[in-house]
């Protein structure tokens, strides 16, 4: 009897070993690779071109950025003479953005040259120069943003364009370029001694920022 019983023991464990060793669950896998992030790109191209009528001018292209126009360094500028100044303003990458500009102007009075007006007067605030006679208009892709042709304003009134209210902000996107001219004149009945030997200078600083 003892017998028979510790086989059937052994039996049951044998069948209990078996029987854990055919369970089985169905499995699979998948895979998520190569997930990436690509940032855009925002990138200004700036070039500069210029012209002249009555005196000398010297072009400096920029290469895309930084580029400028000097007028009068051979053959001054005087009464009578014009010119241009044309800033085209592309976005070459792939993200909109908005562009403003900040325009600064500084004068140098030179009293030396001119006979009629002495260094007490111009001490004083009295002297009339380059920003006063000076006359500019400024357009957009072909539209009057600052003067017009007919109704010129002084170069010391540029800085207008970039205060308060009047700040010029503009979107540019991929393909539509940002086109500014700068047109000038001294006009030819420009009176007495009164910008002999004076000189202007005018600093253009373009930011360009993601549209949000």
């Amino acid at each position: 009897m003892k017998k028979i019983i510790g086989l059937s023991i052994a039996a049951l464990l044998i069948i209990g070993i078996v029987a854990v060793g055919t369970y089985a669950y169905f499995s699979d896998t998948a895979t998520s690779n190569g997930n990436t992030w690509t940032a855009g790109t925002l990138v200004l191209s700036e070039v500069t071109t210029g012209s002249a009528a009555n005196n000398s001018y010297i072009v400096t292209p920029g290469g895309g950025i930084n580029g400028s126009v000097q007028f009068g360094l051979t053959d001054p500028v005087k009464p009578g003479s014009s010119g241009t100044i044309t800033w085209t303003l592309n976005n070459t990458g792939n993200v909109p953005g908005t562009l403003t500009l900040v325009a600064s102007n500084s004068f140098t009075e030179n009293p030396a040259p001119n006979p009629s007006q002495s260094a007490a007067w111009i001490a004083l605030g009295s002297h009339v120069g380059l920003g006063q006679e000076l006359m500019v208009w400024v357009t957009r892709n072909g539209t009057p943003i600052l003067g017009t042709s007919l109704a010129p304003v002084p170069m010391s009134d540029l800085a207008v364009l970039t205060t308060g209210l009047n700040i010029e902000s503009q979107s540019l996107v991929a393909g539509t370029p940002l086109v500014y001219v700068l047109n000038w004149t001294i006009p030819g009945d420009t009176t007495g001694n009164e910008i002999q030997g004076d000189k202007a200078q005018l600093d253009i600083n373009f930011t360009l920022t993601q549209t949000h």
